[in-house]
């Protein structure tokens, strides 16, 4: 209905989707609040008899003064228009129902990941990828037209701008090289002419007239060797990403699945006493039975109720569905706060129209699309998700680890935080894990059979390693994608080549000690809120290795701490020491010796642990991976020693 509103624009005729891409980045800020018109509700629409605003499109009155919870009827419509589709089983065995998803101790994790995909979309990364390397190309053409090919194969991206240069005063459509290298030369009458469809049209470049000779020269010889961002090339990159998360999520739809408790996925039909009671069809009932929570969906034109809670919280493994026969359960309607009691007279399975209903994943996709991933599931199951997303990230982009960087933030959350404050707090953290690029040096390289290993520092100090394969699946080298942007402003290695701007790209098998390289990281950030007001309170992001490391130091602490009570005490006393030891701007008011011997002891003391491992846990405390870990598995996933 126009809610969101068609935003048109015209841009010029043009074979590449550069141009595209950066027309729909500025449409995406001009939608960036996407309402068309001002919400002008009338005020006899509005006052205390409209009841509040709806706490999902806030905007709308609910039409209930009683209760702030209740949704708008535009908004209750849509969320039954979903329900529906989840009733006809369109969703793929995915569950719709929070309580479903919640794990033993009732808390979920909204998951966002994303692959920081735009850069590839609007041309600028695919400048790093080659279609041919020139010596390569040298090596395979080292005749043309019968004579000797002039460039120089020690001096390829040298020998090459320069044979382009001095030739720039003439056109000759039968040049050896350039005749060679692209077959529309032959067919072209100019160099301004060959210039705009070659660069200008494929390129975000100056026009001929803007550059001199050499930055002409430059120009094409880079487009001449560079992948193009066609249309084709543009539509592989959002597939292979669309790909990489319904991969994701088809694995995490198997993992949040398994549990010793096998209630943990099965749904139950309740038939309930009515006595005298109206039932709403399709109405929502939220009661109790032994303490905890339990959801029920009334079935239209039955007596059943079907159970949307997880059935793990409320029964054990051992015990039959006829468990529930006979108990009384309290129950509230979803848009009242008036209680009733019933009892339960039968117990089945799901049958009939619904029998496709009786097993499900505890989990919801939110939106799955290669510029973002986002779903909730168990918080229980979070960590393991995570893990996985990193595997395969590394194992799949590899060759473009430092350009694609995998960016992950998790928020836990217990089930009784409102939504809308955790999709806030997803848009804070999404936010936060936005950045730029960073300097790596090059510390070591260990060239091997098919993969280069790579020892690197971070800005922060600290060494990572990264593999990188450097071999096809045929077996042949790669010569197109592993190359890395240097700092360095000389051309050194036959390989290097130039960006007409000048940024300088070389090959990973070529980089020596001392290279300074250009990494956008990847990273990672948790939050977990015990209320909406902790929505606002984000943590600074974290490399993605650090997560990686954070859950190696738990592993750690599971394998040596004496008891849960043994790691509570070393918690609190670190927190303690931090607080204690810290000045005004937060900084530790100590040497680095004194605190490392203090956090030395700390954890001799309370860990009893000596050696390797309780140096390990030091250089954990120092990096704050030990108080991360910590935090994150006793605080929000409730686990312990």
């Amino acid at each position: 209905k126009l809610e969101y509103p068609p935003f048109v624009g015209l841009s010029g005729p043009t074979r590449s989707l550069v141009p595209m891409v950066r027309e729909w980045q500025r449409a995406k800020e001009a939608v960036s609040i996407p309402i068309h018109r001002p919400w002008d509700i009338p005020e006899s629409e509005s006052g205390p008899s409209q009841g509040h605003v709806c706490p999902i499109c806030r905007l709308r009155p609910n039409g209930d003064p009683t209760d702030k919870g209740k949704p708008c009827p535009v908004c209750l419509e849509r969320r039954h228009r979903r329900l529906d589709e989840w009733l006809r089983g369109y969703l793929d065995n995915n569950t719709i129902w929070f309580e479903e998803v919640a794990d033993q101790n009732g808390r979920l994790a909204l998951l966002t990941l994303s692959l920081d995909l735009e850069g590839w979309l609007n041309g600028e990364r695919v400048d790093s990828l080659r279609t041919q390397a020139i010596p390569e190309w040298v090596r395979f053409n080292p005749l043309l037209d019968g004579q000797p090919n002039p460039i120089d194969r020690q001096k390829a991206y040298e020998s090459l701008t320069d044979y382009i240069g001095k030739r720039l005063n003439v056109y000759n459509q039968s040049d050896p090289v350039l005749s060679s290298l692209q077959e529309g030369f032959k067919h072209e009458r100019s160099w301004p002419s060959f210039f705009k469809k070659i660069v200008e049209d494929r390129a975000q470049a100056p026009s001929w007239d803007d550059l001199n000779d050499d930055q002409r020269a430059a120009w094409i010889a880079h487009q001449l060797f560079r992948k193009l961002p066609s249309l084709g090339r543009v539509y592989r990159f959002w597939r292979e990403a669309e790909d990489f998360f319904h991969e994701l999520l088809g694995k995490f739809r198997q993992l949040v699945a398994r549990s010793s408790n096998p209630w943990r996925v099965q749904r139950l039909v309740l038939e309930l006493e009515t006595n005298g009671t109206s039932w709403t069809d399709l109405g929502l009932y939220n009661g109790r039975w032994r303490g905890k929570p339990l959801s029920l969906l009334h079935l239209p034109n039955s007596k059943g109720f079907l159970t949307t809670s997880n059935l793990a919280r409320l029964l054990r493994p051992e015990e039959a569905k006829e468990t529930l026969e006979g108990e009384c359960i309290q129950l509230w309607r979803d848009d009242s706060q008036v209680p009733f009691s019933a009892k339960v007279v039968a117990v089945r399975r799901p049958e009939g129209a619904y029998a496709q209903l009786g097993v499900y994943r505890p989990v919801i996709p939110l939106e799955v699309s290669p510029l973002r991933f986002r779903l909730l599931v168990p918080l229980e199951a979070a960590s393991e998700c995570v893990d996985l997303a990193v595997s395969l990230w590394r194992e799949r982009f590899s060759r473009v680890w430092d350009r694609l960087p995998l960016r992950v933030g998790v928020v836990g959350f217990p089930r009784s935080v409102a939504f809308q404050g955790v999709i806030e707090a997803a848009r804070n953290l999404e936010e936060a894990l936005r950045g730029g690029e960073e300097r790596w040096t090059v510390k070591d390289v260990f060239p091997e059979k098919g993969f280069v290993a790579l020892l690197l520092q971070r800005e922060d100090g600290r060494l990572i390693q990264r593999v990188v394969p450097t071999l096809l699946p045929d077996g042949r080298e790669d010569v197109f994608y592993p190359y890395v942007a240097v700092e360095d402003p000389k051309v050194r290695h036959p390989r290097d080549f130039r960006h007409p701007e000048g940024q300088v790209y070389r090959h990973v098998a070529d980089l020596r000690l001392g290279d300074s390289i250009r990494v956008a990281p990847a990273r990672a950030l948790t939050l977990f809120m015990e209320s909406t007001a902790e929505r606002f309170e984000v943590p600074s992001p974290r490399y993605l290795e650090e997560w990686s490391r954070m859950r190696e130091v738990w592993a750690l602490l599971q394998r040596v701490a004496p008891s849960q009570a043994a790691l509570q005490r070393l918690r609190s006393e670190m927190a303690r020491l931090e607080a204690d030891w810290s000045n005004p701007e937060g900084r530790l008011a100590a040497s680095s010796e004194l605190w490392r011997a203090t956090l030395k002891a700390l954890i001799a003391e309370v860990l009893e642990v000596r050696g390797g491992f309780l140096e390990a846990l030091v250089e954990a405390a120092l990096e704050g991976t030990l108080q991360w870990a910590m935090d994150w598995h006793m605080t929000a996933l409730k686990e312990g020693a």
